[in-house]
């Protein structure tokens, strides 16, 4: 019994996961948004992704309320079908690693292209990888005109994090 209604929990927090995505894709076209399916999308998410934008304000213009939703969401979902809250624990860390990797990638990316410093995704990036960067200042020092490569060092220390966290769970007998 315990395991149908596990099963019927995970397919609505799937379902609902579903709908945080359609909404960020309405929300990319601001007119969608006042459509009667836009506006249904908002009223269904909107008292799930209030409280997170109160601990987690739009950054540069963009809301990521959604994303840490999602994650939240996931983590529920393996808690509800495996009922290790390790395991779902072990999921967060590896998914916030995960956008970790993918901002450090961005950075070195406009590392290879100047990017406009004032643009606000241009802050926002640099601001969020700093504190991941900054232990590696002492070995690769940020030079003007040159490559900055403590961001690549910071990426490669992540990326070996992460794949520790992906093997953990099989390690300590969990999945």
């Amino acid at each position: 019994m315990l395991g149908s209604v596990g099963d019927l929990l995970a397919t609505v927090i799937t379902i609902f996961i579903f709908v945080l995505i359609a909404r960020a894709i309405v929300s990319w076209f601001p007119g969608a948004l006042y459509s009667e399916a836009g506006r249904i999308v908002v009223m269904a998410t909107e008292w799930y992704l209030a409280p997170i934008r109160r601990f987690i304000p739009p950054a540069a213009g963009l809301d990521l309320s959604f994303l840490v939703g999602i994650v939240i969401l996931y983590a529920l979902r393996i808690f509800v079908q495996s009922g290790n809250i390790l395991a779902a624990l072990i999921a967060i860390i590896g998914y916030a690693l995960f956008f970790i990797i993918i901002l450090l990638l961005v950075r070195v990316f406009f590392g290879f292209f100047r990017m406009d410093p004032w643009h606000p995704i241009t802050q926002m990036v640099m601001q969020s990888t700093e504190p991941f960067a900054r232990p590696f200042r002492g070995w690769f020092p940020r030079r003007p005109g040159q490559f900055d490569w403590a961001p690549v060092a910071a990426f490669v220390v992540v990326l070996a994090t992460y794949v520790v966290v992906q093997y953990l769970p099989r390690f300590l007998g969990l999945g």
